[in-house]
């Protein structure tokens, strides 16, 4: 090898490895953090199954209504990382006071408007050939998690915000003293203490908004206190709407986000409420099969959205060679996270399963749906690790479109045919719906690298 090659491989290697460091510094408090907050919903599941299959299926139809509902005001929030990267690259540190007020700003609606809607999806339900008590089950969880919802509007402002600065420690540490006092208030609402009566599954709503409360004041104290972001508050502020500076660089890149997030989580919402009339046992099997996959989920999605961070900042400096890097590492990362995961899903689903209830009906029905799951989450790696990318380039439209074909028009849609129609087999249930998710996701994980490539040829040459 020419000795001026072996330099520029020598010293590409050592970037490699420093963008490495970087990105796992980044990542694994936003991993731990993601872990613990979907930790809630698996705590929420065992803790509930222990009670009976009804209160597993409200737990099941709960959440997967309230999700999409919750999804909405995060996904548009979430925009306020990139912005915050990219203006961190850029020195323009007044930006960052405006995008963090006006977050504030936005949060308030969003949350009250999430509040509203949760409080009133009995029309939902009544759609549902739903037995009385898990009926009345998810309506009363519905209630009582909604009371949570402005909190948590305002807490992700907070976060995306310092996170956008490059810092993912207090998200981690809030995540944690979350994860731990949603134990206690769990066993308190749902088994009752002294003269608390038991509420079972509702119990688990009760416990949840008041977690988010509790992070909610945690993360205003970190704010105010920390010297890292606390030069960027300015009260006077905060109730003063900018549309130029503000809201609407926010809103547009956020709409097309929540939009695109919303396509991915409302397939699987929307799946659990249509396999409902086929009973309890499948949505408890689906549950467990969606409880498990999304936690599994939190590992590519943290390097995903560590890699936004790299990527804005990148962009702000207009460096590209470091756009280059962060993009090689981060699908490396993607790659072997995806094969990880495929692995274990396929090995030791029985194992798993097995965590969750012991009805063998739900546990062989949940290991079953686990190897969809395999087939598909190398996919799932690659699609959400290019939305981060896009995302830190600050382009979500296409990536709305793209799952808006992928989640909804083939796994939502030809799911829907596949599970009970004839038209193309015989019906097949719930599993039609997870071979569609495979399908679709294998969709995402072309045409997103595409957008990508066609993004990154316009910056690499400078036109942008």
């Amino acid at each position: 090898m020419h000795p001026i090659n072996s330099i520029r491989l020598m010293k590409f290697l050592m970037c490699l490895k420093a963008e490495s460091a970087l990105l796992l510094k980044l990542a694994l408090p936003i991993l731990l953090a993601q872990l613990a907050l979907t930790g809630l919903g698996v705590v929420d599941t065992l803790m509930s199954g222990q009670v009976g299959t009804n209160d597993l299926a409200a737990i099941g139809l709960g959440s997967s209504m309230m999700l999409p509902v919750f999804m909405f005001s995060t996904g548009i929030l979430l925009a306020i990382t990139p912005l915050v990267a990219k203006a961190n690259g850029e020195s323009k540190l007044h930006l960052i006071t405006c995008y963090l007020n006006q977050g504030v700003w936005l949060s308030i609606p969003l949350g009250l408007l999430s509040f509203i809607v949760l409080i009133n999806l009995e029309w939902v339900l009544d759609l549902l050939n739903l037995n009385p008590v898990v009926y009345q089950l998810t309506q009363d969880y519905l209630f009582y998690i909604a009371f949570g919802l402005p909190a948590i509007a305002f807490y992700q402002v907070l976060r995306f915000f310092w996170e956008g600065l490059g810092t993912t420690l207090p998200t981690m540490w809030i995540s944690f003293l979350a994860l731990l006092l949603n134990i206690p208030l769990n066993a308190i609402f749902i088994y009752g203490v002294g003269p608390i009566e038991p509420m079972g599954a509702a119990g688990c709503g009760v416990a949840s908004a008041l977690v988010m409360w509790a992070m909610l004041f945690i993360g205003l104290f970190y704010v105010v206190k920390a010297e890292r972001t606390r030069s960027f508050i300015q009260i006077s502020n905060v109730f003063k709407p900018n549309w130029a500076q503000g809201l609407k660089p926010i809103l547009a890149l956020g709409i097309p986000t929540t939009l695109a997030l919303l396509f991915e989580v409302s397939l699987f919402s929307m799946i659990a409420l249509f396999v409902a009339p086929l009973g309890a046992v499948v949505i408890a099997g689906h549950q467990i099969a969606i409880n498990f996959t999304s936690l599994a989920f939190m590992l590519p999605l943290s390097f995903a959205m560590a890699l936004t961070v790299r990527i804005g900042f990148g962009y702000g400096e207009k460096n590209i060679e470091q756009l280059r890097i962060s993009l090689i590492t981060g699908f490396t990362f993607a790659l072997v996270l995806g094969v990880l995961l495929a692995l274990i899903s396929y090995f030791f689903r029985m194992e798993i399963v097995g965590l969750y209830s012991k009805d063998i009906e739900v546990l062989y029905l949940a290991a079953y749906l686990l190897l969809f799951a395999a087939a598909y989450q190398v996919f799932d790696a690659i699609q959400v690790t290019t939305a981060g990318a896009l995302r830190g380039l600050h382009d979500s439209k296409i990536t709305m479109l793209v799952t808006f074909i992928s989640y909804w028009g083939i796994g939502l849609g030809f799911g829907y045919v596949l599970a009970f129609k004839d038209w193309v087999v015989a019906p097949m249930g719930v599993q039609g719906f997870w071979l569609s998710i495979v399908l679709g996701l294998f969709l995402a994980s072309i045409l997103l690298p595409l957008r990508l490539k066609k993004v990154l040829s316009v910056i690499f040459h400078g036109n942008h």
